[in-house]
């Protein structure tokens, strides 16, 4: 069955811009395991989001489908602590990611897109944080999407049924 742009879904993939050459190959079994499955891999370079991002954001989601966000690994925040010398001191997750994928999975959360988060070990910040995951935002290993992102690719392409139904191509 030949698939034309057009029918298949689009998936927002997030992931932060600069990746060490251990996460990079990690990017690219995500990105083969999309196009594995039809889908039309959207990304957005750092350069492309200008001085309006949330205008691009807003677009792009839009005419989604899906978003996958891969937390890689970006700050190490170890030694961090959150709210010192508070009643509610507490020790932060151990590694942080991209700020951005915390807004690019709210934005997409709220026009009602699927989001699939794959976290790399260790990072455990907002979003990525399993205590989160449920209806809106499922959650997957970043080393292997298993039976999760079949999942949320179900739900991805009822969206894609949706939108196309609705003439929003």
């Amino acid at each position: 069955m030949n698939i034309s742009v057009t029918d298949r879904p689009r998936v927002f993939l997030g992931a932060p811009s600069i990746l060490t050459p251990q996460q990079q190959p990690d990017l690219e079994r995500w990105v083969a395991w999309l196009e594995h499955r039809s889908c039309e891999v959207v990304r957005v370079t750092r350069d492309s989001y200008g001085a309006d991002p949330w205008r691009l954001l807003t677009g792009l989601f839009s005419h989604s489908d899906g978003a996958l966000l891969l937390g890689f690994r970006q700050l190490d925040a170890r030694s961090a602590v959150w709210r010192p010398d508070t009643k509610e001191e507490a020790r932060s997750a151990d590694w942080w990611t991209s700020p951005w994928l915390q807004l690019e999975a709210g934005m997409a959360v709220a026009l009602r897109v699927p989001v699939l988060v794959a976290p790399e070990a260790e990072v455990e910040d907002g979003v990525f944080h399993p205590d989160l995951w449920g209806t809106h935002v499922q959650g997957t290993a970043l080393t292997d999407p298993g039976a999760t992102a079949d999942h949320w690719l179900t739900a991805v392409r009822e969206h894609r049924d949706r939108r196309t139904s609705a003439g929003q191509g």
